[in-house]
């Protein structure tokens, strides 16, 4: 066991938050800090220098665990492990974008959360000898910046999992409520079922389309497509661009 790594615990859920503390001091770690914000979560990563974070998915505030780990990815390249009640798909996917190192659902056993630490541990050890594929985490964080477009990171089957401001203007929703969505949802359609796929057999299918906005506003958008590929060529995601057509 790798004795004495320090590890922070994000989780909004006190009481949760000191059992896992008192757990993770039985096992040998030490507790770096405990935050209950994703916002508090990057200020301890700073002042404590964490070997590892737990985060829960659903955290008090504007920002979320996945947010948050996002952030910790951009910024400070540590592993995190995703705690949650939830594991519904859309959450599940958005989860799986970020590439975490490990995803427990609550309740765990202490045996579960032992191993899960230390296979986070050991391959983060091994991903720092080589270096790892980041196009990923580059174009979601690069995204927040295309002040001109609205651009959208979505998942191989289709759930939005980041969007810039400008995307959010365009849906007129917060990026909290748009990302979990599908973008088939938004599409407007004279087909019998909104949801034709527009992520088909491994590829985006873009071109002019419709869409409708949260309010009900309804605009036509042309959208460009590219893929984001991840560790050995694979496709783990799509960077789509929307602009007004006429």
């Amino acid at each position: 066991m790798t004795k004495g790594k320090k590890i922070l615990i994000v989780e909004d859920e006190m009481v949760i938050s000191l059992e896992i503390a008192a757990t993770l001091k039985r096992l040998g770690y030490e507790v770096a800090g405990q935050a209950i914000t994703g916002l508090e979560a990057l200020r301890l990563v700073e002042e404590t220098d964490p070997d590892l974070i737990l985060m829960d998915i659903r955290l008090k505030g504007n920002m979320d665990g996945i947010e948050a780990a996002c952030q910790v990815n951009d910024r400070f390249n540590l592993p995190v492990i995703f705690l949650t009640a939830h594991s519904d798909e859309a959450t599940l996917e958005r989860a799986i974008a970020v590439s975490p190192s490990g995803y427990l659902i609550k309740p765990f056993k202490d045996r579960e959360l032992y191993s899960t630490i230390e296979l986070a541990l050991h391959k983060h050890e091994i991903r720092q000898r080589i270096r790892p594929e980041k196009i990923v985490r580059e174009v979601q964080s690069d995204i927040a910046h295309l002040s001109g477009v609205s651009a959208l990171v979505i998942s191989p089957r289709g759930i939005i999992i980041r969007a810039n401001q400008k995307a959010c203007d365009l849906f007129e929703i917060d990026q909290t409520d748009l990302c979990g969505t599908r973008i088939t949802a938004w599409i407007c359609s004279d087909k019998a079922s909104l949801d034709a796929p527009l992520v088909a057999e491994g590829s985006i299918l873009p071109g002019d389309v419709a869409i409708r906005s949260q309010k009900g506003v309804v605009r036509k958008v042309s959208i460009e497509a590219g893929f984001i590929a991840g560790e050995e060529g694979r496709i783990q995601g799509y960077l789509l661009v929307l602009t007004p057509s006429s």
